[in-house]
Parts: C-alpha cells; sequence; structure tokens
C-alpha cells in the first residue's frame, strides 16, 4: 500500500492505492505471467476484493486497518435503516482498505445506492447529487467537508466510532510549528532505503499515471 513505511516499500516490487489495487495486480499477471505468485499487503480486505474482483488466488497478508475493519455489515444496515433511501459511500481511498468494500462484493451488504469513491469523487458526487442524506463509511473526519461544501445536506457516519488516532494525531498547532520552524519535523530516510523504496513507486505510476 502506498501508505506504508518506506522500509516495507523498499522489500516490495509493486506499490498500489486502493482505487488501483486491482489494475496493478492485473498488470503483474499480464507482465511476469498468469502464474506469477503474488504476496499482497497489508490489507486482507482490500486483498480479498481483489481476489472477488479478478476471480483470483493471491497470498494474502492478514493485516487490517483498525478503523475500517471496525465498520461492520450490522452497522450499516442499522444506519441505512434508519435513513432509508440515502446514498451509501464508501471511501476506497483511506489509509488501508475498508472491509466494506470486502462486505459489498460478498453480498453482505445491499448495492444499491453503494458508491465507492474517493475523496474528490465523493466530494463532486455530493454536490451532483439529488440526494439530501448520503450514509458515509470511512474515518468520520471525511464528514466535515463534505458537510462544509454541501450545506443543507446531511452527512451520516456508517459508524461514529470511526476516528483514527493516528490521523488525529496532525493537528493545526503542531502544522503552524511545522511551518515556523521546520529544522525539528523533517523526516530523514537514509538513502539506500530511499531510493529502494522508490521503485514501486515509479512502477505503481508508470501503470497508473
Amino acid at each position: 500500500m502506498i501508505e506504508s513505511a518506506s522500509e516495507v516499500k523498499a522489500l516490495t516490487d509493486y506499490c498500489c492505492t486502493s482505487s488501483n489495487a486491482v489494475q496493478v495486480v492485473e498488470h503483474i499477471w499480464a507482465t511476469h505471467g498468469d502464474d506469477t505468485e503474488i504476496l499482497f499487503g497489508p490489507d486482507m480486505f482490500l486483498g480479498a476484493y481483489v481476489e472477488k474482483t479478478t476471480g483470483r488466488k493471491l497470498n494474502v497478508w492478514m493485516g487490517e486497518c483498525h478503523v475500517h475493519a471496525g465498520i461492520r455489515p450490522s452497522d450499516i444496515a442499522e444506519v441505512r435503516a434508519e435513513h432509508p433511501g440515502a446514498d451509501f459511500l464508501i471511501h476506497p481511498e483511506c489509509g488501508c482498505s475498508t472491509s466494506v468494500m470486502e462486505y459489498v462484493a460478498a453480498g453482505d451488504i445491499d448495492v444499491e445506492n453503494t458508491h465507492m469513491l474517493s475523496t474528490g469523487g465523493m466530494l463532486k458526487y455530493a454536490r451532483q447529487s439529488d440526494a439530501d442524506t448520503f450514509v458515509v463509511a470511512t474515518e468520520t473526519g471525511m464528514l466535515h467537508p463534505l458537510a462544509a461544501e454541501n450545506p443543507g445536506k446531511t452527512f451520516v457516519p456508517a459508524n461514529p466510532a470511526a476516528v483514527c488516532q493516528y490521523m488525529k494525531m496532525i493537528t493545526l498547532p503542531k502544522l503552524r510549528d511545522a511551518l515556523l520552524d521546520p529544522a525539528p519535523h523533517v523526516v530523514k530516510v537514509d538513502r539506500a532505503t530511499a531510493e529502494r523504496a522508490r521503485v514501486p513507486i515509479e512502477r505503481m505510476v508508470s501503470i497508473t499515471p
């Protein structure tokens, strides 16, 4: 995944995001042969989604994003029942891919009015949609820009507890301090790791520019 550490990227052959994972995996098979064995990580839910989409098996690393793994079909069914007719938005470009994608692919969640969209796609869809209520399955921080751009429309979290403690570590005071004095906040990666980690990213970009 694109959000993995530099040291992890340095050990991989290809990088991907939630939105282009299928395309990257299909490129690997097309380029290296149908019998190529692929170890897919770090998210087992996205891996399962890619398997269902391609109809082929991967060696999937059993990792997950704790935030998105906490969004269960029962949560979604309950919230959608409370808001009949609401559009259902799924964010496929989270820190790790959401388990909700797997639930939809498996048929555990009703696909009617279900839309898998990027951040920009969500904002665009909400602006253009005639719907006035949206159930949103991702980290709850996404609800703020949606509401700000669409006054008069209602955005309901699929699970109000879907809050990422790591994302919330970035605060406005910390951003201010980093801009005022960048030196203490510089992130350094040793040259060898950086050069190797750049390879899978460049391969991904060449596949999905």
